[in-house]
């Protein structure tokens, strides 16, 4: 059964917000929230109080004939789905994170679609699991408002209404920021590759389709204690971060095991950065947008050194946290991704010897997102990558007992990987470097 919710103080009141190019992303981000018991019709009032505050998310999509593109505030309802089922017995409780079963997840998640003038940006559907009394929140967001940031902000601005308590994150502000004028030199530097190696839609579909059928999802987990011990033998752990020495453990791994030659090495990185926090004036507190950059790093001096990765991985976050640098980015990758959108190419394209990390390790969806039921809520995503790692927090675990545990500092990270015996070296070697305590890590 479907409702729809409308915000219960309407604000957006028709204006209009111009989208940037580095917002055309045609696709909605799908997520799904597990809880042990929810309150649907309180669940419903706190979206109205909520869209309140973000009238963003009532609005829809205008193309004008030029190829500009807007959000209207147009106070439109949200559709909000009920659903009842009484065949599944529970929620898989050993599901990872990043979910491959599409046949699993589909039902609980009403997607949304890229519909100008038509289609709304968020959508709501709730399953009540009637055999094991849990609910299902799966929720849909137009990517085209905001990245992982702004999506993790609503959901807890959302959960803090559920409450009844003050929000934790700044008030959204959705106008866009202003750009400065082109730099022509800076565009064609190798840190914006990934905004130059281009293809066809059709093409790239295509590719992910041959590689789904080669390739086998993997998802890794991490412990505090494990992750705790790969930043110790990174090196200078007053300068590398755990997720810095995470990702060079991954890269260290596949180039000591993986491969059969140094020609088949890894030597570079896309990493995705948050650029929020560095100019106000570009990003300031609560802003909602895709404020994101994906960098290419350097060549790895030592490609099968854990330190000498992870020391190249924080050079490269460490520039773009550099103002001058990223006022000259965030102008050319947008007149850069401007003109592919316009000859109908995306930019999911990288070279062999390089890998793409789209970490959400910043952010604990779960315990952002609990509605009161902390190290209580399991959180589930979809889309796994050849080589494109997706790295998130742990979900909580129930014990038989009935209680609940959560490794909060622990890790997920969930990649596709060639099937047979390239995947089966990966594991066994990284079992090993388990079962060693990262002994013959280096």
């Amino acid at each position: 059964m479907t409702s729809y919710i409308d915000a219960s103080s309407p604000t957006g009141n028709g204006r209009r917000i111009k989208v940037l190019s580095t917002d055309l992303i045609f696709s909605g981000v799908d997520n799904i929230f597990v809880y042990p018991s929810l309150d649907v019709d309180r669940l419903r009032d706190a979206l109205s109080r909520t869209l309140s505050f973000w009238p963003i998310l009532t609005g829809r999509i205008i193309v004008e004939s030029d190829d500009q593109y807007f959000i209207e505030f147009s106070d439109n309802s949200i559709p909000f789905t009920y659903n009842e089922n009484d065949e599944l017995e529970r929620w898989p409780p050993d599901l990872p994170v990043v979910v491959d079963d599409m046949k699993l997840i589909r039902p609980f998640i009403d997607s949304t679609q890229y519909k100008p003038e038509m289609e709304p940006l968020l959508r709501f559907k709730v399953t009540h699991l009637l055999r094991s009394d849990e609910y299902i929140l799966g929720t849909s967001f137009c990517h085209m408002i905001g990245d992982a940031n702004s999506i993790v902000h609503f959901h807890n601005d959302l959960s803090q209404t559920y409450q009844n308590l003050e929000p934790i994150f700044s008030l959204p502000i959705f106008e866009r920021h202003l750009l400065n004028k082109e730099d022509p030199d800076f565009t064609l530097l190798p840190v914006l590759k990934l905004y130059r190696n281009t293809d066809k839609k059709e093409i790239i579909l295509a590719r992910l389709a041959k590689e789904s059928t080669e390739t086998d999802a993997i998802n890794m987990s991490f412990s505090s204690e494990q992750l705790a011990k790969l930043h110790m033998l990174a090196g200078d752990s007053s300068q590398i971060t755990i997720h810095d020495a995470l990702c060079a453990y991954i890269i260290f791994l596949m180039n000591k095991y993986l491969f059969t030659n140094e020609d088949e090495y890894i030597r570079r990185a896309y990493m995705y950065v948050n650029y929020r926090g560095v100019n106000d004036l570009l990003t300031p507190k609560g802003y909602v947008a895709n404020a994101i950059m994906q960098p290419l790093s350097s060549d790895f001096p030592n490609p099968c050194s854990l330190s000498s990765i992870a020391k190249t991985i924080r050079q490269l976050i460490k520039t773009t946290r550099q103002e001058d640098f990223l006022q000259k980015w965030v102008t050319s990758a947008n007149i850069l991704m401007r003109q592919f959108k316009k000859d109908g190419n995306v930019n999911f394209v990288w070279d062999k010897d390089e890998v793409v990390f789209n970490s959400n390790f910043k952010y604990d969806w779960s315990n952002l997102v609990h509605f009161g039921m902390k190290n209580q809520c399991r959180f589930h995503t979809i889309g796994i990558f050849k080589y494109y790692f997706r790295i998130f927090h742990l979900n909580p675990v129930k014990l038989e007992d009935g209680n609940w545990i959560k490794d909060n500092r622990g890790a997920e990270v969930s990649f596709r990987i060639p099937k047979g015996e390239i995947k089966e070296k990966f594991l066994a070697a990284w079992k090993k470097d388990v079962q060693e305590n990262f002994l013959n890590v280096k």
